[in-house]
């Protein structure tokens, strides 16, 4: 098991998602730095790499029914899976989490500066992020379930501006990244969501949702950049490829 500390962060999480929660627990952010190695990750973070393979090791120990391949997913499925649990979730969550923020800050701000920055990185953040996910239902969600019936690219109007495949892919999984820094940078800010001993209710309930939200963004940005992004990249060089 310890060969595993030379694959990248986001190959381990693309085999076994249950090792994105350990990761997440000794604080490695795999949007940010997903492509570094498992041993390269704890040296930068100073961890004992020890220590992580062995909490690997128990996660991927664990039975669980629920581990979905989304490997051997056809993409159209994958595409419909993002868009209901992911998408949906998140404009589900964002305006309830604003509530939330708006209320602490509100009560809290004056003498906690940090709530009124998580807040104003939340908004920023969501802001893009709707903007983001309406990009990929109308370019490339389409895109993915076209091919897949047997469509051609070449009949696919991606957007006013016309933007292949590639182009618009590269664009958003940018975005995947600065999504990631977001995340990073508001769990810096409010401690690893640990509200203070004083925290009413709703100081506590923001945190968790807060937390709650950063575990779903992980496996959601995931789900597109390694398999579902890829895959739609495949599917366009070989609709180019038909068409030439």
């Amino acid at each position: 098991m310890e060969s595993i500390a030379k694959f990248p962060i986001r190959e381990i999480i693309s085999k076994d998602y249950r090792s994105a929660l350990v990761f997440r627990a000794f604080g490695i952010d795999f949007c940010c730095i997903g492509d570094l190695t498992l041993q390269e990750a704890c040296v930068r973070k100073n961890l004992d790499q020890k220590d992580l393979v062995e909490k690997l090791e128990e996660a991927f120990a664990l039975p669980d029914e629920e581990i979905n391949d989304f490997h051997s997913w056809p993409l159209n499925r994958l595409s419909n899976y993002i868009e209901t649990k992911y998408h949906g979730l998140i404009r589900e969550r964002v305006p309830v989490i604003q509530k939330f923020l708006k209320q602490i800050v509100k009560v809290h701000g004056t003498f906690e500066p940090n709530l009124k920055k998580v807040k104003s990185l939340f908004d920023q953040s969501t802001s893009e992020l709707l903007d983001h996910m309406q990009r990929e239902e109308l370019i490339i969600f389409p895109f993915i379930r076209k091919i897949v019936a047997g469509g051609k690219s070449k009949d696919l109007l991606l957007g006013p501006s016309f933007q292949n495949v590639k182009e618009t892919i590269f664009s958003l999984m940018k975005e995947h990244d600065q999504e990631g820094e977001y995340l990073e940078e508001i769990r810096s800010l409010t401690n690893n969501y640990s509200p203070p001993d004083y925290a009413c209710n709703t100081y506590k309930v923001a945190f968790a949702l807060l937390k709650e939200f950063e575990i779903s963004m992980h496996q959601h940005i995931h789900l597109e950049r390694d398999i579902l992004f890829p895959g739609a990249i495949q599917l366009e060089n070989q609709s180019s490829i038909i068409r030439n």
